[in-house]
């Protein structure tokens, strides 16, 4: 057992009454976030397209199953969110703590993807998050307490070649996450930025509605060595999706909290590099950038 383990098990009498909404339950992280919260007694909302998924992977756990609600949600669409945090909220009576999880990706040329293909990912990285925040801050604000947890990634720091939809959304989950900080601090809602890494959780090989490709490549681009790349070297990822579940489930538990965790060590060292590296950028043409001033 890790001494993350060990933490969150001193933590457990005091803080699983808590209650979880969680989006992009049916696997990857968001589905160890799951298990783990119900083996430690947590009350759970899990929100997922496929909830026969999240059925069929928990049969093997033992929990109460009162803990458990499983709401068949669409993230895209407003109402069918307004309805699962409803009827979260029916259920249970509150929600503490609020993971927007669920994403996949897209990988492509910007002239290989069409306007749809970069709309969709969009509906479901960006507008997503947007939704599952506009119909939860109402009952935070009302509690005056709770904490949101925004699942980005090191891409959202970082970028590459054929990766430009994916990484934009989570750049703009990075940009939602640092205003709704400010927004909603005075409420006494917290809100952190969590932006992981590689983890072995199947989001490229594997599985494809995690992880969709161009209609048409293009012969002139690279992208189909790319998608070769990447499915060579996603089983030999370094994070490990069970240690990131206990991480999540420690934060609420820190008295200091983070307004942005890299987790996962290649994404703290990328986004270190790509800080730095703007860094310097910015002093290279300092005399240029101030150039416009009266």
């Amino acid at each position: 057992m890790n001494s993350i383990e060990n933490n969150n098990n001193k933590n457990n009498n005091k803080n699983n009454n808590k209650i979880w909404l969680i989006t992009g339950t049916s696997s990857g992280i968001g589905l160890e976030l799951v298990k783990k919260l119900l083996t430690y007694g947590y009350k759970v909302s899990a929100l997922t397209r496929r909830p026969e998924e999240i059925e069929k992977e928990i049969k093997e756990i033992q929990f109460e199953k009162d803990n458990l609600l499983i709401v068949k949600t669409d993230i895209t669409n407003n109402e069918s969110v307004k309805s699962a945090v409803e009827e979260t909220i029916k259920q249970f009576g509150r929600i503490d703590v609020l993971v927007n999880n669920a994403g996949y990706g897209l990988v492509g040329s910007i002239e290989e993807l069409s306007d749809s293909d970069v709309r969709k990912i969009y509906d479901v990285n960006v507008f997503g998050v947007l939704n599952l925040l506009r119909n939860s801050t109402p009952h935070f604000r009302k509690q005056k307490s709770g904490l949101i947890i925004n699942i980005s990634s090191q891409m959202g720091w970082d970028n590459m070649e054929y990766y430009s939809a994916y990484s934009s959304t989570k750049h703009a989950v990075n940009a939602i996450t640092f205003s709704a900080q400010k927004e909603l601090k005075a409420f006494g809602v917290n809100v952190i930025l969590v932006s992981p890494g590689g983890f072995r959780t199947g989001f490229v090989a594997g599985q494809q509605s995690n992880f969709q490709v161009p209609s048409k490549f293009i012969d002139e681009y690279s992208t189909q060595s790319f998608i070769e790349m990447f499915n060579k070297y996603s089983p030999y990822s370094k994070g490990d999706p069970e240690k990131a579940a206990e991480l999540l489930i420690k934060l609420p538990t820190i008295e200091e909290l983070p307004n942005n965790l890299f987790i996962g060590s290649d994404s703290l060292s990328a986004a270190k590099q790509q800080l730095q590296s703007h860094l310097l950028e910015a002093e290279k043409w300092y005399d240029l950038s101030i150039s416009t001033d009266y």
